[in-house]
């Protein structure tokens, strides 16, 4: 009767801990709200896609602003902790940079997106310094834990100068990846 007992307690232990799933990126891109003009001075280069780039680009200048855009897949509504897993940049001007995360809304599509297509506003969750050899880790829970059908949207921003990451199509295994505890 003591050894059910202790296979009963295993089991209660076994079935309140929290599972946890490593999610890789959905989707990203880069999108530059600028008033810069590209193609001999034809086309604003806020305009246009960069979706679908080996890279993507966050980018702090006078004229020009560049945010990378990250789009998750959640399993399901509910969340005990929610961990953004910046890699560590394949370009990057200092050894250690700050970033913001700030969570945005899931209208877009990763080939189309641009500085005319997607709202710019978006709501801060989260400050981290990056490093070259490191990357960072940063909690992010409140903003998982109010997305929207099951779909995630950040933004990441540096607070001074350029940082540049493996994107989803790189095909490298070192991009953006949540840790999501359930």
């Amino acid at each position: 009767m003591k050894a059910f007992f202790i296979v009963l307690t295993a089991l209660a232990g076994l079935a309140m801990s929290d599972c946890a799933a490593q999610l890789r990126v959905a989707r990203d891109a880069t999108v530059g709200f600028n008033g810069i003009m590209c193609s001999n001075d034809t086309v604003p280069c806020s305009s246009i896609p960069q979706g679908l780039q080996n890279t993507v680009m966050s980018f702090r200048g006078n004229r020009d602003y560049e945010r990378i855009l990250l789009g998750f897949d959640l399993p399901l509504n509910t969340v005990q902790k929610c961990v953004l897993h910046i890699p560590p940049p394949t370009e990057a001007a200092t050894d250690t940079t700050g970033v913001t995360v700030s969570v945005t809304d899931n209208i877009w599509d990763e080939a189309t997106v641009n500085g005319y297509t997607k709202r710019l506003d978006a709501e801060r969750v989260a400050e981290a310094n990056v490093t070259k050899e490191n990357g960072a880790v940063v909690d992010i829970t409140s903003a998982c834990a109010n997305a929207n059908n099951h779909k995630l949207s950040v933004f990441v921003d540096t607070t001074s100068s350029m940082l540049t990451f493996n994107s989803l199509q790189s095909g490298s295994s070192d991009v953006f990846v949540l840790e999501y505890v359930f």
